[in-house]
């Protein structure tokens, strides 16, 4: 009777896609080298999406698409010129694979936005809350040999391999948190204070300062269009009163952490605004010029991992920098173009009051955070930044049938008139 019963059992596209996708945004976070589970996971969910359907590709979709093309082509044109072939020819197989898996994002979530979007942030942010509790269990050394594992020259990591990618990845989850916080009622905030409150730390161990300053700018985003965007003085005064209570308990969380020596000695040096390794003609700043005045020398570009092999000690650590030297001068001027237009098109959708506001909230917030923060860091391999540049494209793509019904759970109901 059982195999009779399992013949009838079917699973609905929608539900199958959901649960594939929700289970590679759930390992998102293990990231200790390349190919990722998430990789594996993701290439299994755009397969489906192809064989089953389940999406739809709109014009901003195909703007972006048509911009990433021209990128992809002048890079694989000027990997002939890098050095190191082979390893510069996997590094933009890589780059391909994650712009369609955004692609793929923007798809499943075009076709019905609401309860999906919700779906891609709780799971991001439960993989997050995962990787920093990994970052705890290493950096405080609550488990024999957990040290070497989840930190990096002192500073935590998590499941992560470097503690800049694992500080710039709890960004958009930190954001997606305040915004709950601040549209939610009390008794609906709790589980969003809770988490905030636990991965807060995280963020401040990472002693990444790219990540503080790309965490800064997205809460400066969100509380500007929580701001100009709510029209009712209770929401006004409910939103003072937890920015007030929040950094209450921030500010003493921080004097408790530094507390601990390893922590207060660490976070002295790194809040520096410059590093030793900063200055000087073989620091990060003279590399960045060295990196301007070989762009200007060539227009085609000089080939992925060429700087740093030929002409200096590593990479140039900013993304628009290398992705001129890795595309020429088209190919870089269109990976602005993309990211300037992403951005608008999200802060254009979080200023429309609506069911879609909060997604393209959030992801505006992380995505502008994220553009900040690749002047100090290569950030063109970040699985977090083509999740967040996806939902923005698929919020703008979503059929008006799909985005005017409720129920998502994220909506803002501050601001309604």
């Amino acid at each position: 009777m059982a195999s009779i019963a399992l013949q009838h059992l079917t699973i609905p596209r929608s539900t199958a896609l959901s649960g594939m996708l929700g289970l590679a945004l759930l390992t998102s976070s293990v990231v200790f080298s390349e190919p990722a589970p998430v990789d594996v996971l993701m290439a299994g969910f755009i397969l489906a999406l192809c064989l089953m359907g389940g999406g739809r590709i709109g014009a901003t979709t195909t703007i972006n698409i048509a911009c990433w093309l021209l990128v992809l082509a002048f890079s694989f044109v000027a990997v002939s010129l890098s050095p190191s072939f082979e390893k510069a020819l996997v590094h933009q197989v890589v780059t391909a694979f994650l712009v369609v898996g955004a692609v793929a994002i923007a798809a499943y979530v075009a076709e019905d936005p609401v309860p999906r979007v919700k779906l891609i942030l709780n799971c991001y942010v439960v993989g997050i809350a995962i990787a920093c509790l990994l970052a705890y269990i290493g950096y405080f050394e609550l488990v024999p040999g957990a040290y070497d594992l989840f930190t990096n020259y002192g500073r935590a990591r998590g499941s992560y391999k470097d503690p800049n990618v694992f500080g710039a990845a709890l960004a958009p989850a930190l954001a997606y948190l305040c915004w709950l916080l601040l549209r939610n009622p009390a008794h609906r905030a709790r589980v969003p204070a809770l988490l905030f409150l636990f991965m807060a730390p995280a963020l401040i161990i990472s002693f990444s300062r790219g990540a503080w300053i790309s965490f800064a700018v997205s809460m400066l985003i969100i509380l500007f269009i929580a701001i100009t965007r709510t029209r009712r003085r209770s929401d006004h005064v409910r939103m003072l009163v937890y920015a007030f209570v929040g950094t209450v308990i921030l500010t003493a969380s921080l004097a408790a952490i530094l507390q601990i020596p390893q922590v207060s000695d660490l976070m002295r040096e790194r809040a520096s605004l410059t590093q030793g390794y900063d200055v000087g003609p073989e620091g990060r700043f003279g590399g960045q010029m060295k990196g301007i005045q070989l762009i200007l020398e060539n227009p085609m570009g000089i080939g992925t991992f060429t700087f740093r092999v030929v002409h200096h000690h590593e990479e140039v650590h900013n993304v628009y920098l290398s992705m001129f030297h890795n595309a020429g001068w088209i190919g870089g001027l269109f990976f602005i173009g993309s990211m300037i237009v992403t951005f608008a098109v999200g802060l254009s959708g979080s200023l429309r009051i609506g069911p879609l506001q909060s997604g393209f909230t959030v992801a505006t917030a992380a995505l502008g955070g994220l553009i900040v923060e690749g002047l100090v860091i290569d950030s063109d391999h970040w699985r977090h930044l083509f999740i967040v540049m996806g939902l923005i494209w698929g919020l703008a793509d979503a059929r008006p049938s799909r985005a005017s019904h409720e129920g998502c759970g994220i909506e803002p109901k501050f601001g309604g008139g």
